[in-house]
């Protein structure tokens, strides 16, 4: 896992873009050390479209071509901004008697699903620049039959939740946070619609990203075609923002996963709000998926790099073959390395805190112990000075009486003489 120390341009996009192409070389291949070389491959720098800083480029055994996404802050979710432009632009459609208002307002009756506006701090990623295609899936699901796009090697795979398992396995690699997904959909630009601004696309866009030829929708990061397919993350469902996490993190809970986007799907378009779903900020849950997910593979490089299996399906379920299931052994054993880690270090903790309390106890019993023998020595000794104070006592006692007795005979002896005398 790489740390903040190590590279500090990795983990903050504006230093990341402010550095040189030594440096950025430099940074690049202390990820390529720290990913090893039997799955990755580091390709070089390449700079997509007007991006301020290239993009370090790695290549997967299996998956294709990745993104090398600085870490950094930005504001998660529909802004004030956003809202504005999508305003604006319904007004425009009205003013040009286009009668598009449905899909306008569908979307602005989604604002609240999108929102609070929060900042989140994400780790450096390494994120695949196209979707899974269906040849790709073929390598551990050699059975597989695309729902839309049948046996179409280069159409992007529509998968189910055991499918998705099968490749997570196989490759080790993982499904994005929801966070991580949005902030590599804006490629650097913050609070703007989509991937290249606030324009809404028009047809020669649309047919350029499905087409899917060459890099020339790429965004700043070199994710290509994000909106077309639905993208399925890892966070579970919530109706809104409100106590998501700000590290980057996925969002726990029950029930159904996330999707991002979904418009290609929708192909061909009928002017009812397709384009929505290609905003960055749009989310639904995974019941919008009707055909299954697309995926698009992650490796962490910072907090987030475990290897997730995110839909609880076991190995045996799935079919996972020749270098995929090698690369789940060794995910596997490095979950495993880490777990018995962990285990180590809870059990010196709870070694630690034994002998600590043994000690105590120790400790506990010698001041009683001590305490009882010396309330057994004050006691005798209490006792023998209550005695000897007792034996004085009655010792005064007898020589007053005896003093009494003494007196008592004196005055029997002067009254006998005067009685003589008289």
């Amino acid at each position: 896992m790489l740390h903040v120390a190590a590279g500090p341009e990795l983990f903050d996009h504006t230093l990341w873009a402010a550095a040189t192409d030594e440096r950025r070389e430099e940074l690049a291949r202390l990820v390529a050390a720290e990913l090893g070389g039997e799955f990755f491959k580091y390709e070089g720098l390449r700079r997509y479209g007007q991006a301020s800083a290239p993009v370090a480029v790695f290549v997967h055994a299996t998956v294709g071509e990745l993104s090398l996404v600085p870490g950094g802050g930005f504001d998660m979710g529909l802004s004030p901004e956003e809202e504005a432009a999508i305003r604006a632009a319904r007004d425009r459609a009205e003013a040009a008697a286009e009668d598009f208002d449905q899909e306008f307002d569908l979307l602005l009756s989604e604002i609240g699903q999108m929102r609070p506006l929060h900042r989140v701090v994400v780790p450096p990623f390494l994120i695949a620049q196209r979707v899974l295609s269906v040849g790709q899936a073929l390598r551990w699901l050699p059975n597989l039959r695309d729902p839309l796009y049948g046996h179409v090697p280069k159409a992007p795979a529509h998968l189910n939740p055991e499918q998705i398992t099968a490749v997570l396995l196989g490759t080790a690699l993982r499904l994005p946070a929801e966070a991580e997904l949005e902030y590599a959909a804006r490629g650097g630009l913050h609070r703007r619609l989509l991937p290249w601004g606030d324009a809404l696309p028009d047809d020669a866009t649309i047919e350029a990203m499905l087409a899917d030829e060459d890099g020339s929708t790429h965004n700043a990061f070199g994710l290509h075609g994000y909106g077309l397919y639905p993208e399925l993350c890892a966070d579970h469902w919530h109706e809104h923002y409100s106590g998501a996490p700000d590290d980057g993190a996925p969002w726990p809970g029950a029930g159904m996963h996330v999707v991002r986007g979904g418009a290609g799907d929708c192909y061909p378009w009928q002017a009812c709000g397709e384009w929505n779903l290609m905003l960055c900020a749009m989310r639904m849950t995974e019941r919008a998926a009707e055909f299954g997910a697309s995926i698009r593979l992650v490796h962490g490089l910072g907090e987030h790099e475990e290897f997730y299996n995110f839909y609880n399906v076991s190995e045996e379920t799935c079919d996972v073959k020749g270098a995929g299931r090698k690369a789940a052994k060794k995910s596997r054993a490095r979950a495993g390395a880490k777990k018995a880690a962990a285990k180590k270090a809870a059990t010196k903790s709870a070694t630690t805190k034994k002998v600590a309390k043994a000690k105590s106890a120790d400790k506990g019993a010698t001041k009683k112990a001590l305490t009882k023998k010396a309330a057994a020595t004050k006691s005798p000794d209490k006792a023998a000075t209550k005695k000897a104070a007792t034996k004085t006592t009655a010792k005064k006692a007898a020589t007053k009486k005896a003093a009494r007795s003494k007196s008592a005979k004196k005055v029997a002896v002067k009254k006998k003489s005067a009685k003589k005398l008289r």
